[in-house]
């Protein structure tokens, strides 16, 4: 049998929180695109290239899911080998996440400092820009909080699954708050 290693619970949901992200990103990529390239058929962001803008941007989004998918399936059963797995996406995920910030980070303030009027076009496009940072920043804070939580579990020493149960099992005074194994020792 595998040896399962004790991975925090909030993996998963930072997991699911990569898969919307990669989503947003996507229909933030598909918004750009429509403003860039057939609206306003301008050919740079700033001092940063349209096709490098929207290259990152769906590039990016697939591995954001997968990084994203990979958590939540090494955090449902942590084996070694999904651990691993996990760790090599999150790293390529946080590889994209790091580029696109400093891509990003240039084209927004190069694009709002070529602003000369308020045209909305203009202003849609630094928003894009605005909402697209803000994403990759979350994105990168999360892959390393998971970067971090997998390591840790990867060094944690084993323990047996009756530990691993006591360590999940309510204290005496602590009332049922809707998990199943509480309500089970609380039966004891």
């Amino acid at each position: 049998m595998a040896r399962r290693y004790p991975l925090r619970m909030e993996t998963r949901v930072l997991g699911g929180v990569q898969i919307i992200l990669a989503v947003f990103h996507c229909a933030l990529a598909l918004l750009c695109d429509c403003l860039f390239n057939r609206e306003v058929a301008t050919k740079s962001t700033g001092h940063i290239p349209v096709l490098l803008t929207l290259g990152y941007i769906y590039w990016s989004s697939p591995f954001f899911v997968i990084s994203g998918s990979m958590s939540v399936s090494a955090q449902k059963k942590p084996t070694r080998y999904k651990l691993t797995s996990t760790i090599v996406m999150s790293i390529f995920s946080a590889c994209f996440s790091a580029f696109g910030t400093i891509i990003l980070c240039i084209a927004f303030f190069s694009y709002t400092a070529e602003m000369k009027e308020y045209v909305w076009s203009d202003l849609a496009g630094a928003t894009l820009l605005q909402y697209l940072l803000f994403s990759t920043l979350t994105e990168l804070i999360i892959v390393s909080l998971i970067l971090s939580w997998i390591v840790r579990a990867l060094h944690h020493p084993e323990e047996t699954d009756e530990e691993i149960w006591d360590l999940q099992r309510p204290s005496e005074g602590e009332d049922f708050t809707g998990d199943f194994r509480e309500y089970f020792w609380m039966k004891e």
